[in-house]
């Protein structure tokens, strides 16, 4: 009896990590991945550069001291002749799509729209509005509902939350305190400024920016190595449910 090769399964490849959105390799200048460190390499920066060292910094680029030729820390591609209304963040997405650093910041779908020449959304946000009242008809669009709306919460939980408000007559400082209490554990352990949501691989924890994450060897939660990271987004409910 001879092997059976297919086992009655199609043989399809399978996608790569990258593809699923997951990455698995090594910035090629860990010195830099720290973006303090990278701001660092800016301090001779000339200023009519007309685009700033911090949208450098945040798109994971280093500048060489040389014109204005920055490299990336991650992938160690190269970025020069720098034009006015250039934005870093998508010159690095045009220019080297497989960056980890791209991925891992702004995940595949920014990529894919850019290839598409399609207008990218910044993660899901929510635009603001100036209203403040819980008690207007449209108090879903007031500064502490959209900031629940941005952490993850769907509209109906937000809604429930406002209605018990406006039963009990709680204080709007504590709904305000409570709030802020969800912001800060949503908030990167690291830096302690943005967003938690890089999923570390193999623990599950999830405590890191994605300007952050990558200068982690191991897991400050559990102290296990890391070996690829995640980037995650929270649902973001833009329309009631039937």
């Amino acid at each position: 009896m001879s092997k059976n090769e297919t086992n009655g399964i199609n043989n399809k490849p399978r996608p790569t990590p990258t593809a699923l959105g997951i990455n698995v390799e090594k910035p090629k200048f860990p010195q830099y991945a720290v973006s303090s460190k990278r701001l660092e390499s800016f301090e001779t920066w000339e200023e009519y550069i007309p685009v700033k060292k911090t949208d450098l910094v945040e798109a994971g680029l280093v500048y060489t001291g040389v014109g204005d030729s920055v490299r990336c820390y991650f992938c160690g591609g190269g970025l020069k002749n720098w034009e006015q209304g250039d934005i870093p963040m998508e010159e690095h997405a045009k220019w080297y799509p497989n960056c980890p650093h791209i991925l891992l910041v702004k995940g595949k779908d920014y990529i894919d729209k850019l290839r598409r020449g399609e207008k990218t959304d910044e993660d899901g946000q929510v635009n603001k509005t100036n209203t403040s009242s819980l008690t207007s008809t449209n108090y879903l669009d007031s500064d502490a509902a959209q900031s629940c709306l941005q952490m993850g919460f769907t509209e109906s939980m937000v809604e429930k939350s406002i209605a018990i408000y406006m039963k009990t007559n709680e204080p709007l400082d504590s709904l305000l305190e409570e709030n802020q209490r969800l912001k800060e554990n949503r908030m990167c352990k690291i830096c302690l400024d943005k967003k938690s949501d890089v999923l570390f691989l193999p623990c599950g924890h999830m405590v890191c920016c994605p300007q952050c994450a990558p200068a982690l060897v191991k897991c400050p939660v559990c102290r296990k190595q890391i070996n690829g990271h995640v980037k995650t987004f929270f649902a973001v409910s833009s329309a009631k449910m039937n």
